[in-house]
């Protein structure tokens, strides 16, 4: 049965490196301040414990797994905040063992200028060492470890920031698809799920820039109609072959009829299923004074939200077949003083 390091550093394996030295390893990486040290979702133990438990998800021994706990102790290419010098590395060993010392040097010492763009060339990869300068050729075990490394590391930063995914995702996409033949099935889906967005250049991804219109699937159209007209103001309007829709700014809702919805249509269209939240620049009194004349309850609110573009302040309702229904209206920007 596959084991894997639970948050508080359990073990997942035996021998050096086992059961009673996995605690020992957190109080390594604490008393060398990995728990202070900030990182990308977090701290850099978070990180690291992090790293080591999605190698397991993927299948990885114990000596990998331990690896990934570690991989940064020593400093990377990437990130050059060293928790041990490697004059240490017996120290290291000892805790984790030889091999799992031996990978997160491998791992720590590679100059990723020179060894990255290498890893789409042909095999076997030689690697330069950017603690001494020098070359080597690491055997086809180490080179598919630390590659398996450093995608459970990539993809635990990126996942924790979308700076760092929008600046380099596309190029650890097209790393990763180079040497997928070094991957495990399990890593390789992995970057498939969270790197498939930047397939393509800058420029020729997809880019979704608004909302034309959404589809409310109702128990009664008219009755939807009204209340939509009456309660919110919007526009009923007929397209098509007799269809009904209701238009707000430069966007509409579709409406179809239960049990006589239009194809395509979701997978499980319901009455009563949408939540949805619209924008008004009418003030929340006059919004809760307008419900109150129309004699629509309301149910939460006004209180503070966050919108796509901000702080918003929130009112909630239902519409005729309970749709949960947010009228929201943007704060006003702080006053910006002038000196001037």
């Amino acid at each position: 049965m596959r084991r894997s390091i639970p948050s508080d550093g359990g073990s997942p394996g035996s021998g050096r490196g086992s059961a009673a030295a996995w605690p020992a390893v957190q109080d390594l990486l604490r008393a060398r301040g990995a728990d202070k040290t900030k990182h990308p979702g977090g701290t850099l133990l978070d990180h690291l414990n992090r790293v080591a438990r999605l190698l397991a998800d993927w299948g990885t021994g114990p000596d990998l797994q331990a690896a990934g706990l570690c991989h940064a102790v020593y400093g990377t290419d990437g990130f050059d905040h060293a928790l041990m010098g490697t004059n240490e590395r017996a120290l290291l060993a000892e805790l984790i063992g030889d091999r799992a010392e031996a990978l997160v040097h491998l791992y720590a010492g590679c100059d990723r200028s020179v060894v990255h763009p290498r890893l789409a060339s042909a095999r076997p990869v030689v690697f330069r060492d950017r603690f001494t300068g020098r070359e080597h050729t690491p055997s086809p075990p180490d080179l598919r470890a630390f590659v398996e490394i450093t995608a459970a590391n990539e993809l635990d930063v990126l996942a924790h920031s979308s700076d760092l995914a929008d600046r380099y995702g596309p190029a650890l996409h097209r790393l990763f698809t180079h040497s997928r033949d070094l991957l495990s099935a399990p890593a390789w889906d992995a970057c498939k799920r969270q790197l498939g967005r930047y397939s393509l250049e800058p420029g020729t991804r997809i880019q979704i820039t608004g909302l034309d219109h959404l589809v409310l699937t109702v128990a009664d159209i008219e009755r939807t109609v009204d209340f939509y007209e009456r309660v919110l103001g919007m526009r009923a309007v007929t397209f098509g072959e007799g269809r009904r829709a209701l238009t707000f700014g430069a966007s509409k809702i579709n409406l179809h009829q239960a049990g006589r919805e239009l194809l395509p249509h979701a997978t499980h269209p319901t009455p009563g299923s949408t939540d949805l939240c619209l924008v008004t620049h009418i003030p929340q009194e006059q919004i809760l004074a307008h419900l109150t004349a129309c004699g629509v309850p309301v149910l939460e609110g006004p209180v503070p939200r966050t919108g796509a573009q901000g702080p918003i302040t929130s009112t909630y309702l239902r519409d005729p077949d309970g749709n949960l229904i947010e009228i929201s209206t943007y704060n006003p920007r702080p006053a910006v003083e002038s000196n001037s």
